[in-house]
């Protein structure tokens, strides 16, 4: 594969450039949505974005090289907003963790995050080294920022978790999975705002009662 990915950054596209780019990642994300990443063509991206072959190629070599962008952007767009809540040292656990779990929750409900998770569920495995990127820049980061985040709060004696990296794992399971699965397998069904904050403060308090200091381990 052609590696074009790292123009997104260069100081030589200009404004139409970067319109085109991104027409072409929004024009792939619908289309890998409602026909599967397999059977999108080339030709079907650049039918809905407009532009050329041409263009393709340059921003992302190819078929793969435009999804691998789309995934490497949209987790690093997550993870920025993980990492403030991380890095924010006033909050306490509650709060910390309500912020936390509501930006993934978040992510979940963004079409862009649910086109890269479809792609991977039905097409992983013809593209191992591109879900294997995804794990180890997504799902694992996140765990590693929400483990340090726990380590540091046992430290200031705000929680007491033995183990933060399982611990990590456990309440990003809780969060997400369900949602997760609902939105992957009935996507036309919504959840409201209301609901949403009520289930995440349910799964932080329960959370809570087992990493409070004083609970019983």
């Amino acid at each position: 594969m052609i590696d074009k990915t790292t123009d997104k950054d260069s100081p030589t596209i200009g404004p139409r450039g970067r319109a085109r780019r991104q027409a072409l990642l929004d024009a792939a994300a619908a289309l890998f949505v409602e026909k599967g990443f397999e059977k999108t063509t080339l030709t079907d991206i650049i039918g809905r974005a407009g532009g050329s072959r041409a263009t393709l190629y340059e921003h992302f070599g190819d078929k793969e090289g435009l999804f691998r962008v789309m995934m490497e952007e949209n987790s690093a767009r997550i993870q920025d907003g993980l990492a403030a809540i991380q890095a924010d040292e006033r909050a306490a656990p509650e709060e910390g963790l309500t912020r936390f779990a509501l930006h993934l929750v978040a992510a979940l409900f963004d079409g862009r995050t649910m086109a890269v998770v479809r792609v991977l569920v039905s097409e992983g495995g013809r593209i191992p080294d591109i879900a294997e990127a995804f794990f180890r820049i997504g799902p694992e980061t996140a765990q590693r920022r929400l483990a340090d985040y726990l380590a540091r709060q046992t430290a200031a004696g705000a929680l007491s978790v033995a183990e933060p990296e399982v611990a990590a794992r456990g309440f990003i399971g809780m969060i997400t999975g369900n949602i997760l699965l609902r939105r992957l397998i009935l996507p036309e069904q919504s959840l409201s705002m209301e609901e949403v904050e009520r289930y995440v403060g349910r799964a932080v308090a329960l959370f809570l009662a087992g990493a409070h200091p004083n609970a019983e381990h």
